[in-house]
């Protein structure tokens, strides 16, 4: 079928195929709305704990800190994958949960083991959501990687304070 064709008359599938690629479409809207939320949280918490000293376990203190910052990223990518999953289930493409979250997972990822396929037109959205996740991780990465230069600067400044009071 030429495109003309497809302009001239458009069929039911071929709406099908427009609201599904809508869905995808408007769908990453709503996670970079989820990653903002989680992003706020991790960075105005990162914030508030650099003006605290180190104190006499500065290890402890710090690995408290990314562990933090790392569960509330990572809950905001979780919360992600969990709302494209209730999308692969409002279309149909499984019966479960569990596994929609499974597949979701996978794919917001990119791992993609295989083991767990969707048919049909829903599975145009999969791409999405692929590279969806992969923009998501990445301000994931940023914040994270922000967070640890934040943290050498605050240790460098601490053993230059007590190699002063030592002298």
């Amino acid at each position: 079928m030429l495109l003309i064709d497809w302009l001239r008359k458009p069929t039911v599938e071929d709406a099908a195929v427009i609201v599904i690629l809508s869905l995808g479409l408007l769908a990453p809207m709503v996670c970079l709305a989820l990653q903002v939320v989680a992003s706020v949280l991790a960075a105005r918490y990162f914030a508030h704990a650099a003006k605290r000293p180190l104190g006499p376990t500065p290890r402890g203190v710090i690995f408290l800190e990314f562990s933090i910052l790392m569960l509330t990223l990572m809950l905001g990518n979780i919360v992600q994958a969990a709302f494209w999953a209730l999308i692969y289930m409002a279309l149909g493409a499984f019966e479960d949960f569990e596994t929609a979250l499974y597949f979701s997972g996978l794919t917001f990822t990119s791992l993609g083991y295989g083991d767990v396929v969707i048919n049909g037109r829903v599975r145009l959205i999969a791409p999405l959501q692929a590279a969806n996740g992969l923009m998501m991780f990445g301000i994931t990465t940023g914040l994270f990687i922000a967070a640890f230069q934040q943290a050498v600067k605050k240790w460098i400044e601490a053993h230059r304070d007590r190699a002063g009071d030592l002298g």
